[in-house]
């Protein structure tokens, strides 16, 4: 949601990769790019690999390669690289592949040095490779990433949760009950967020990250099941000196299943349908994990600094705990 720029494309090339970009970012499209990613690291595993050339071979900007395969494998793309080098470096270790020493091995994955193959081994498995030979060590090997569990989703893709302990938070804004109806029909929630991000959001004091915005969800006891509020706010670090006409909510600590969504479009433009399809998805996990949800909240959290005209990435938080058997 942030101030969007112009972008002049000043040459065909520039012009024919951002028209790529909005294609590729997005639903099953999204998912092949990342098939694409995975395949030529895979593919070249025993070269050097270059973040300009994995983003021209997809022709992304290295701004959203890194962000979507981020989302997707939970390390920056090239950690997981090292990562993926390493791990298959370490099955020909302990094949000992023609007699292979292991300045064979580090050679034959692109490292230039036996000794900084030997610092990276240990610093993925803790264990050196003339150890992890001698079969004293058990080591977490990184496989290639499985895309089967994205999830599309409208004009883009939401990612297998990660899970997080939140403490206690604080959050200050606008309060509003949103008819369920209305807003499918009209946007009503989406519209109260830009109104206010674009009008409040920059007032409110003490926030803890000026660029975030939350949307946050709560199903009070008065509320009907027709309806809910929906505090459009910021996280804030204390709630003492803000004005009294300030909205805020109080959410104890807890811990929550994260639910990245990374979607073709500006953040202004995500609207209840997607946000809906998202929440089907997450019902549907839930109702297979061995969690239930813990409180009568879950909240959007929007990063502006992200935001692009074609890129929306937003983190669904929804509060969880084990389910009672």
């Amino acid at each position: 949601m942030n101030e969007r720029s112009q972008q002049y494309p000043e040459t065909n090339k520039e012009i024919e990769k951002l028209t790529a970009e909005r294609t590729l970012i997005g639903g099953s499209d999204t998912i092949h790019t990342i098939e694409r990613v995975l395949g030529e690291v895979e593919r070249r595993l025993a070269d050097k690999i270059v973040l300009d050339e994995l983003a021209e071979h997809v022709h992304l900007s290295k701004f959203h390669l890194h962000r979507l395969m981020r989302a997707a494998t939970g390390l920056p793309l090239m950690e997981y690289i090292r990562a993926r080098k390493l791990s298959a470096s370490a099955h020909d270790l302990f094949e000992q592949r023609s007699g292979a020493t292991v300045l064979d091995t580090a050679l034959a994955y692109g490292f230039d040095h036996e000794q900084s193959y030997i610092r990276a081994f240990k610093r993925q498995f803790g264990v050196t490779p003339a150890q992890f030979r001698r079969g004293t060590s058990e080591i977490r090997l990184v496989e290639r990433y499985d895309t089967s569990v994205l999830k599309e989703i409208r004009e883009g893709v939401v990612f297998e949760p990660t899970f997080v302990m939140k403490p206690r938070s604080l959050y200050a804004g606008r309060r509003a009950t949103i008819p369920i109806a209305e807003n499918f029909e009209r946007y009503t929630a989406n519209a109260h967020g830009v109104s206010f991000f674009y009008g409040e959001h920059g007032k409110i004091p003490h926030k803890l990250k000026p660029s975030v915005y939350i949307g946050l969800t709560l199903y009070p006891p008065e509320c009907s099941p027709k309806a809910t509020d929906y505090l459009t706010s910021a996280e804030v670090s204390s709630l003492e000196g803000l004005d009294r006409d300030w909205d805020t909510a109080i959410i104890p600590a807890g811990k929550y299943a994260v639910f990245t969504y990374i979607g073709r479009f500006h953040p202004e433009n995500l609207t209840i349908h997607q946000l809906n399809d998202i929440w089907n998805y997450m019902d549907e996990w839930i109702m297979r994990s061995p969690y239930e949800q813990a409180h009568g909240h879950h909240f959007e959290y929007i990063d502006a600094a992200l935001a692009r005209e074609d890129y929306c990435e937003a983190d669904l938080y929804l509060p969880i705990r084990d389910r009672e058997r």
